[in-house]
């Protein structure tokens, strides 16, 4: 298989992880409340689980590794299409969403620098972040902000992706005392997951060059040289741009600012995902 083989194809191949783990995180987050509060994750249950206590959650603070599994789920059910909240404490996440969490944990006491651990049966399934790696000036980083996986993709398993990431940028929290008001709000239980048995096919000899753009030009190019349209998404998951494109036609972003994007391109019903550096 093609080196180039795209996001999405990705997503799909690692789909058999989200069959067998039926919990997945969905959402980071760190506020700026009393002591940096609401602190925590979301995440979405996406098949019928009888047992959440086969699951539980770590975090690695500071690049230090995995801490191992520190939060345990108790015996309950989860129903498919559910959201669970779990953070480091109720109060002041219920004032700043206006519910309450599902399950509080001191070891969701996260900062914005920390990577999170997802554990089936003791084995990590999911992860966001990198464990090894303090996150602060990563892309990564949500300080004072949040975190969103992209819709439909799968759970990260060991390895991080951070293109199955959307990012609110650091000190998105700053000053505002509630998600309903806040300038750039958390995505609450937004996320939509792949249905399985659908699979976005890749398209063949599918390139984007070059990346990183430092002259507010790329070209996209496939096998089959018909048109493509041409959507591209800023790291809050709002659309930039929009356009159809001939295959090896030239595409002016000049109006960008640098940054980290991301590409969708459909061809014939098939579909390419890419992210692309604007420098």
């Amino acid at each position: 298989m093609k080196k180039n083989i795209t996001f999405l194809l990705l997503s799909v191949i690692s789909f058999a992880s989200f069959g067998q783990s039926n919990l997945i995180i969905t959402g980071v987050f760190d506020g700026s409340l009393t002591g940096g509060t609401p602190k925590g994750v979301e995440l979405y249950v996406s098949n019928d689980i009888a047992d959440l206590s086969i699951y539980g959650l770590g975090a690695a603070n500071n690049g230090g590794g995995t801490d191992g599994e520190e939060f345990t789920f108790p015996n309950a059910t989860a129903s498919a299409g559910d959201f669970i909240y779990v953070a480091s404490e109720a109060t002041y996440f219920n004032i700043f969403f206006g519910f309450s969490p599902n399950y509080t944990s001191g070891a969701m006491a996260i900062n914005g620098d920390d990577a999170i651990e997802l554990f089936k049966n003791g084995v990590v399934v999911d992860v966001f972040g990198d464990i090894n790696t303090d996150g602060s000036g990563k892309d990564w980083e949500y300080l004072d902000g949040w975190a969103y996986r992209v819709n439909k993709t799968a759970p990260d398993g060991s390895t991080f992706e951070v293109g199955n990431w959307t990012f609110s940028g650091i000190n998105a929290f700053d000053n505002q005392t509630s998600n309903a008001s806040a300038a750039t709000p958390f995505p609450t239980a937004s996320y939509a997951a792949a249905v399985a048995g659908i699979v976005e096919n890749q398209i063949e000899g599918f390139a984007l060059y070059p990346n990183p753009v430092t002259n507010r030009a790329f070209i996209i190019s496939s096998a089959n040289g018909v048109e493509k349209n041409i959507e591209i998404f800023s790291v809050n998951g709002e659309l930039v741009y929009s356009k159809k494109v001939k295959s090896n036609q030239t595409i002016d972003i000049s109006n960008l600012t640098t940054g980290l994007y991301l590409v969708k391109v459909e061809e014939e019903e098939k579909i390419a995902t890419r992210k692309l550096i604007v420098k």
